[in-house]
């Protein structure tokens, strides 16, 4: 056995950011095994039908991590699964991949670059696998992507070509842009004195690329061909893809309770401005009602001063019965409707 070793933080990240027996796979360990794990290490895990509804995009919480996340937890991986045929190299191509096929035909007989920074060597055309390199590596060229296309297949994954992009990796859902190309090396071709002529010339290394951001690449070393890195290579992608994935669903999960947020923030202005309108209204009755009585007052005091005096006639009497019907339209609580001038409110 191997161990390899990963932070509580790290996988906590990973069993959020895809299934449980897709990531026990790529650890190379039994999905149950993986998930007492967790238990142990008191990681939180999705739910049941977490990832149906995520992907059905329902409002979904994601529980917290707790305690400290820097512990070191060391998972058992397989040796073995290094060594499995998928990872095998062979000397020539066997029963290539459609995106072989397109690429070996694109490049034969294909004229050398006369451009600078690839003098010397052949370049696929768009729309097919990303490859430069002199004419004496286009076989061992193939044979890598070959074997990279197969072994991401295995793995669930998918190479295509995008326009504006180029090649693609698509791991998880999210995708980087890759490349093959023959190292160069900078030489002095003639000295002119005070300058140097220099030009770039290919030395018969492979380096593997990732064009996207974080940029990454990878090369035939002193005694490690690019072909035996291509698991390493393969994990990165992966890994990365589960932590970008990862850092989506956290996103997600803070814009939507940005917007929970801001829903709450909004039903309380709304709550506030609604209790405002209702106060105000209520001061604007009271109001109503004060200046009614008032009215009525002054009515019934004009009434029986008239009574006193002696002077209640016709007219006075007409006319404290349109008063009375004023106070009794102004009035919130009686609120009749004037003859004249409608209701209260299409008054004001």
């Amino acid at each position: 056995m191997e161990y390899k070793e990963i932070t509580r933080k790290q996988l906590y990240d990973f069993v959020w950011s895809v299934p449980m027996t897709t990531l026990s796979k790529q650890f190379n360990v039994k999905s149950a095994d993986l998930k007492k794990l967790c238990i142990g290490f008191d990681i939180p895990t999705p739910n049941n039908g977490y990832w149906s509804k995520l992907k059905h995009g329902k409002n979904i919480e994601k529980s917290v991590l707790q305690g400290d996340f820097n512990i070191v937890i060391k998972l058992d991986v397989l040796k073995e699964a290094i060594n499995k045929p998928m990872f095998n190299v062979p000397e020539k191509l066997l029963k290539p991949v459609d995106l072989v096929v397109l690429a070996k035909k694109d490049l034969s007989g294909k004229e050398l670059s006369h451009w600078h920074r690839v003098q010397g060597m052949v370049t696929t055309s768009e729309g097919v696998l990303n490859i430069t390199v002199t004419p004496k590596l286009v076989s061992r060229a193939l044979i890598f992507m070959d074997t990279f296309i197969k072994l991401a297949k295995q793995h669930g994954h998918s190479i295509s070509f995008k326009a504006h992009y180029g090649t693609i990796i698509s791991v998880y859902g999210v995708d980087s842009t890759i490349f093959l190309r023959e190292k160069n090396k900078r030489i002095i071709t003639k000295n002119n004195g005070s300058w140097n002529e220099t030009e770039l010339v290919p030395i018969g290394e492979l380096v593997f690329k990732r064009d996207d951001y974080p940029r990454k690449e990878w090369s035939d070393s002193k005694n490690i061909k690019l072909e035996a890195k291509i698991p390493d290579i393969m994990q990165y992608f992966e890994e990365q893809a589960m932590q970008e994935r990862a850092y989506d669903i956290e996103r997600e999960l803070r814009r939507k309770e940005q917007e929970r947020q801001q829903k709450i923030e909004e039903e309380i202005k709304q709550i506030t401005t609604n209790e405002i309108e209702k106060f105000n209204l209520l001061h604007e009755d009271s109001t109503r009602y004060r200046k009614a009585e008032q009215l009525r007052v002054f009515i019934n005091a004009k009434r029986e001063n008239a009574i006193r005096n002696n002077y209640l006639d016709t007219s006075l009497e007409n006319w404290i019965e349109w008063a009375n019907a004023k106070a009794d339209w102004l009035d919130p609580i009686t609120s009749k409707k004037d003859s004249i001038l409608g209701d209260y409110e299409d008054y004001k």
